[in-house]
């Protein structure tokens, strides 16, 4: 038709588009279920009291870290991904509370529980967990829009007698 993705899809979009098929494409980047594999074998050698030891930590670790909460695919614990922005954010006003939610897409992995890590969009996608996520915060009104307060930390100097 002789037209370019970012016609049919917006330029974020393409650009989004554009990074996920060249990951799609790296076959250099299906090593990594060698390595995913590999830490199975080890989280299987483990005693069931460690493992399970383990896993509540990892579903601690995974609740009080920044990220996106996910399953293993080696141990099958939580664990996260976290990743870089893809869109804008979108602000939402209800009531006194300011709801933002963005789009992200994963660019890396951990796995406290097995230790596995990994790095980079394309070895995400060749274990499946490359898929977009949406991160919500919700503020107060007034403490969003309030001016910051450039002495905060120290007491007010009043030497007044």
């Amino acid at each position: 038709m002789g037209m370019q993705l970012s016609e049919f899809v917006g330029a974020v979009e393409a650009k989004v588009a554009k990074k996920l098929i060249a990951a799609a494409a790296d076959e250099s980047a299906k090593a990594v279920k060698g390595d995913v594999s590999a830490h199975q074998k080890v989280w299987l050698a483990k005693a069931e009291k460690d493992r399970a030891s383990l896993v509540a930590t990892a579903k601690v670790w995974a609740t009080r870290q920044a990220g996106h909460r996910v399953i293993c695919p080696a141990c099958e614990s939580a664990a996260l991904v976290v990743g870089e922005p893809i869109s804008a954010p979108i602000q939402k006003l209800e009531g006194s509370e300011i709801t933002e939610t963005q789009e992200y897409l994963p660019t890396q992995f951990e796995c406290v529980a097995c230790g596995l890590k990994i790095a980079g969009l394309s070895r995400l996608t060749a274990v499946h967990l490359a898929d977009r996520y949406k991160k919500t915060q919700v503020y107060d009104a007034a403490e969003y829009y309030a001016p910051q307060d450039d002495y905060h930390g120290f007491e007010e100097d009043n030497n007044e007698r």
